[in-house]
């Protein structure tokens, strides 16, 4: 493994931070942190309320970026002409090209350079040596504006919605000026291949989220026999997650005579929806909604439940899962899942093997899968044997955040 550059100076733009929902870019931060990287965090938008314990210091640290229309954003854009002059003409430079290349893109586009201008007001003194962004959507806009500005490299990590639907303005372009993209998932990579084959060159990294698979021990089997099975579902309550064929599924299995709790942990615009649904479906009694957790307690919500269902599907905008974090989580703390063939989901669950698959937007399917998880101990024990084994020889936080640094430490070496 190559040297890390140690105190190299990255920046890393997010969309928003801290997020429930991104908890594997709060612990990859802090992984490159604890391998001597010193990071700036620039933030788009404010974070969720309720947060991870372990983002309270980061967040602290935190840039906000003010409203584009601000005084406080309007007087960064003079003082950014006037630290960077040659800088932010090529940031400008970039825009107007962008704009007139595609019209729809000339609104990010322009907010995105009033960002930039902030956050390289907001840096000044600390010689970053690097700018990453998290997504390719807007925060890859606002990175790459910065790069140019601060005169520096650049490169972006590509997920799942910001590859999946047009959210992402001008790919091509933010794929050509990066010095490497990190995609979490192979399916994902793939995709990005085929819709950009000029623009990727030898960019693409495939370099898996992680998780910290010491800290994720399983604990010994607490249910007694008699004691009713929890079912757990954990993800934001919008349509790519599944919960109405999750609910539907969860009234067969009762219509089967099959007695167990359903735990849904999360929040969302579709809450309101889901809990109608949820009524008329007569699952009242045994659906728990808890709303969002902090990352501590849905940990311990995991290690209290006997089956994890995630009942993707992709939405109809074309939005889709990558390969979501909870599932690594269950596996790793030793909890059965079942899920759905949508995406990357089959590069971690293979079928019989370290889980179940059901296709997605078939509750039957759903509900079949379920009752062999919650009913057949040969195969409980099978798959979570082999679950686990798969996170930690594939998915360990330090062995592919490792993969990062070795990335970073080659483009800050370079500049050196």
């Amino acid at each position: 493994m190559r040297t890390t550059d140690a105190g190299a100076r990255l920046v890393y733009v997010l969309g928003s931070f801290p997020s429930l929902s991104e908890t594997f870019i709060l612990h990859e931060m802090q992984e490159l942190e604890r391998r001597g990287f010193r990071l700036s965090i620039l933030s788009l938008e404010p974070g969720d309320e309720v947060v991870h314990e372990r983002a309270a210091a980061l967040a602290e640290r935190a840039v906000y970026r003010p409203g584009p229309l601000s005084p406080r954003s309007l007087l960064a854009q003079v003082v950014a002409l006037v630290l960077h002059p040659f800088g932010f003409g090529n940031a400008l430079l970039f825009v107007l090209g962008g704009s007139l290349r595609s019209p729809r893109a000339a609104g990010e586009l322009m907010r995105g350079l009033a960002a930039a201008a902030f956050f390289a007001c907001a840096l000044r003194g600390s010689r970053p040596r690097h700018v990453h962004a998290h997504f390719a959507s807007m925060p890859a806009t606002v990175g790459l504006l910065l790069a140019l500005m601060l005169e520096t490299t650049f490169s972006f990590s590509a997920h799942a919605r910001d590859i999946f639907t047009d959210e992402a303005v001008l790919l091509d372009r933010k794929l050509r000026e990066s010095e490497f993209v990190a995609v979490c998932t192979r399916h994902g990579l793939e995709h990005i291949r085929r819709q950009h084959p000029v623009s990727v060159g030898g960019r693409l990294n495939l370099i898996y989220h992680g998780v910290d698979v010491v800290e994720l021990m399983p604990l010994p089997a607490g249910r007694r026999p008699d004691e009713q099975p929890t079912v757990l579902s954990v993800g934001r309550l919008i349509e790519k997650k599944g919960f109405p064929f999750l609910l539907r599924a969860a009234a067969l299995l009762r219509r089967r005579g099959i007695d167990f709790r359903l735990r849904i942990v999360g929040s969302g615009p579709d809450e309101a929806d889901l809990r109608r649904l949820a009524t008329g479906l007569a699952l009242a009694e045994c659906v728990q909604f808890d709303g969002a957790l902090p990352h501590e307690q849905l940990i311990a919500t995991f290690r209290r439940a006997d089956v994890f269902v995630l009942a993707s599907v992709v939405a109809s905008d074309g939005d889709r899962d990558g390969l979501p974090n909870v599932l690594l989580e269950a596996l790793a703390l030793g909890v059965p899942v079942v899920s759905t063939r949508v995406s990357a989901i089959p590069e971690l669950i293979e079928h019989e093997e370290t889980g179940l698959l059901a296709p997605p937007g078939d509750p039957e399917a759903l509900a079949d899968q379920m009752e062999r998880m919650l009913f057949d101990e040969e195969l409980r024990a099978k798959v979570i044997e082999q679950g686990r084994q798969a996170v930690v020889t594939r998915f360990d936080l330090r062995e592919n955040v490792a993969k990062l640094a070795d990335l970073f430490s080659a483009v800050t070496s370079r500049r050196r």
